[in-house]
């Protein structure tokens, strides 16, 4: 039977920042004073679009923000393309790179689990720490053939962070922005 999908499950895997509703045709029939307005327009709002949910998702993980910039990627504008695109690697985060805390669940004392912020809530995330142990590495276990492994923990995704911070209210303050800049860049370039 296959697994339940996730209630964000839905939600886009990045954000598209688009300057123009209509077709490309149409776009490029624009004067290019205006094409170049809108395209500077636009990879100025996905640029601060970026280093706001790098400040956003670093202030809410509690993760360094180094390890969410190199994660998020943005695809800017192009004269022949009126929109520019974020997204999200989904390589883990390495525990070193995030505040994280532990917390003792069983009898024996030897196994913690491993708690992060999101959303101002904690989360519980794969893995444990053996508070017993002299480095406390977050580790996994595994199985492989029949031998069972421990390892070192991976670390934790963003995408939890992402689905959390790229919303609807997002979404409308990127278009209201744009819009702005759009109409500053216009005006700049005929005044020229």
């Amino acid at each position: 039977m296959p697994r339940k999908r996730g209630k964000n499950s839905r939600l886009p895997k990045g954000v598209a920042i688009e300057g123009l509703t209509e077709s490309l045709a149409e776009f490029k029939a624009l004067p290019a004073a205006t094409r170049r307005a809108m395209t500077s327009a636009i990879n100025e709002q996905a640029s601060a679009t970026r280093k706001q949910l790098i400040d956003d998702i670093s202030a809410d993980g509690k993760v360094r923000p180094t390890a969410v910039r190199s994660r998020i990627t943005v695809e800017k504008a192009s004269k022949d393309q009126p929109s520019a695109s974020l997204t999200l690697s989904r390589s883990p985060v390495p525990f070193k790179s995030w505040q994280y805390r532990t917390e003792v669940e069983d009898g024996t004392g030897t196994r913690a689990s491993i708690w992060i912020r999101k959303g101002g809530q904690r989360m519980r995330v794969y893995g444990f720490v053996n508070p017993k142990g002299g480095s406390k590495t977050p580790l996994v276990r595994y199985r492989k053939g029949s031998q069972r492994r421990l390892t070192r923990a991976n670390g934790w995704t963003l995408k939890n962070h992402w689905n959390h911070q790229v919303n609807g209210e997002l979404r409308n303050q990127i278009a209201f922005d744009l819009q702005q800049r759009f109409l500053a860049r216009l005006a700049k370039e005929r005044a020229t």
